[in-house]
């Protein structure tokens, strides 16, 4: 079965070796796919688009003209290659199988040495090849879980500046945002607010929660970081979201954070559920426990939890 994850056409092009130009031109001029659209009107391509796109470049490669191919069916597309003997080992029969697998090992090493060496451009490219190899979960869980918290411990022990933490917070940032948006959530699905409480400005773990929330059936709200109790309550109410989910990274003074909760479960009542993640909030059970907040420890948790919720009948 294929894939309901949508995709941005840089995904589509490292997929196909096809250039984002090549690709918006054989759609304008011959629809060879017709992508969905964001909110903000980018393309989406679906798994379907991008397997198509990646026959018509296989085809177009043996000296087939695309006027002549475009419009022709994918099974079509297909038959025209197995005749012409230039199909790849992908397509070579009907049942899609999946790529063989491979270690997110290959990346980890890469990522990592790039964030020592100030190499933005070679952590981005190396994500954008991990995220044609990997599956969304294994991408974010596997790899950019474990980087993160290697470099925190690497800064704590000041084998590591600010400034790499910096740049691979914002390289992933656009990563992350960008997976986000292409997570093709139904418009029905039920709204998690996400968000980080004041004073937190890191929300690397704030968009890995709503990209598990995504992969979860819920629709993420996702409002950024540093925000008051009040404006994450007013977002609950014009979202109709029925969950909230905070990531705090740090606690230079709990009392902060105990206040903001306090206020957060007066301002939206007794009945939404709330979650926390963050290391951060560890040592301090008992005050979510008061505020009938829950702490997020993994994303395996989390993910049940928010699969309980949707089948949890409404009071």
């Amino acid at each position: 079965m294929a894939s309901k994850h949508l995709y941005p056409i840089r995904y589509a092009s490292r997929r196909t070796n096809l250039s984002p130009h090549v690709i918006r031109a054989w759609e304008k001029r011959y629809k060879a796919v017709v992508p969905q659209r964001s909110p903000k009107n980018r393309r989406l391509y679906s798994e379907d688009d991008v397997q198509r796109l990646h026959l018509l470049k296989i085809i177009t490669d043996a000296g087939h003209n695309i006027s002549q191919v475009a419009r022709l069916k994918s099974d079509e597309l297909e038959d025209l290659a197995r005749q012409e003997n230039i199909l790849g080992p992908r397509f070579r029969d009907k049942q899609p199988k999946t790529a063989q697998p491979v270690a997110v090992d290959d990346y980890y090493p890469q990522c990592l040495t790039a964030v020592r060496n100030l190499d933005a451009d070679g952590l981005e490219r190396t994500y954008d090849q991990a995220a044609v190899d990997l599956t969304r979960t294994a991408l974010v869980r596997d790899l950019i879980m474990p980087l993160f918290e290697e470099i925190g411990n690497l800064w704590r022990k000041g084998s590591l500046k600010i400034v790499n933490e910096h740049m691979a917070t914002s390289v992933t940032r656009n990563l992350l945002m960008n997976l986000l948006r292409s997570a093709g959530t139904s418009e029905s699905a039920p709204r998690i607010l996400i968000a980080t409480s004041v004073g937190q400005w890191h929300d690397i773990g704030a968009l890995i929660v709503a990209l598990t929330a995504a992969d979860n059936g819920w629709q993420p709200v996702y409002y950024g970081p540093n925000l008051p109790a009040e404006e994450i309550a007013s977002g609950v109410r014009q979202s109709g979201a029925r969950v909230v989910a905070l990531s705090i990274t740090h606690l230079l003074d709990q009392h902060p954070l105990v206040d903001e909760l306090r206020k957060l479960r007066r301002y939206i009542g007794e009945e939404l559920a709330i979650f926390v993640g963050g290391r951060a909030v560890g040592d301090y059970m008992h005050f979510l426990k008061e505020v009938n907040a829950r702490y997020i420890t993994e994303m395996d948790q989390f993910s049940e939890e928010l699969k309980r919720l949707l089948t949890a009948p409404k009071n």
